[in-house]
């Protein structure tokens, strides 16, 4: 599987029309892999607005998984779905086909180890970095990240407190890229 080295979350939406004029700006930047990240919305918004994002993907070759429900990513015509740790302590095998990709959240080696086992495409780990969304997490930093990540097959991206400008410190630590919300929302290029 060719991967990116940018993955792309989105931050909560505002409103629908504010967010796919921002979206679209980050797809013209160049994302071609994205995770549609919406859990403050309820379930029938989310649908809607999962519709119009994964139209609007399309329009720039983007790979879109859903943070929802494998099912719905199937049903709605998602290339896959993102499984936040919750879930993926949920699944004892892969929750979709081979041919829908598969990501889960990590934030330690028994996580990214489940995560292969059951057979996913990749992984993120975080977090690397202090992050303001999390103060009091201690963050991994990139010695311990590489450490995990040489224990797994699976790509993995660095995420929590990274940005652009960690790009060469993770690509040296074994990670696939970054991923990450404000380093790559609303942007001009990447």
């Amino acid at each position: 599987m060719n991967l990116p080295k940018h993955y792309l979350i989105t931050p909560v939406p505002e409103n629908d029309t504010a967010f796919l004029c921002k979206l679209e700006i980050s797809l013209n930047a160049g994302i071609r892999l994205m995770q549609l990240r919406a859990k403050n919305l309820d379930p029938s918004a989310y649908i809607q607005l999962a519709k119009k994002v994964i139209a609007l993907a399309r329009e720039y070759h983007c790979k879109i998984l859903l943070n929802a429900d494998p099912g719905l990513a199937q049903e709605l015509g998602a290339d896959g779905v993102h499984l936040d740790s919750q879930r993926l302590q949920e699944c004892d095998s892969r929750p979709l086909p081979e041919s829908f990709m598969v990501a889960a959240s990590g934030h330690s080696l028994s996580e990214l180890l489940q995560a292969q086992s059951i057979g996913a495409s990749f992984a993120l780990l975080s977090p690397v970095k202090y992050t303001t969304s999390h103060p009091d997490t201690k963050p991994l930093g990139w010695e311990k990240f590489a450490e995990m990540v040489t224990q797994v097959e699976i790509p993995v991206y660095a995420l929590g407190g990274v940005s652009a400008a960690d790009e060469s410190d993770a690509l040296n630590a074994g990670a696939q890229g970054l991923a990450g919300i404000r380093g790559y929302w609303n942007l001009d290029q990447i």
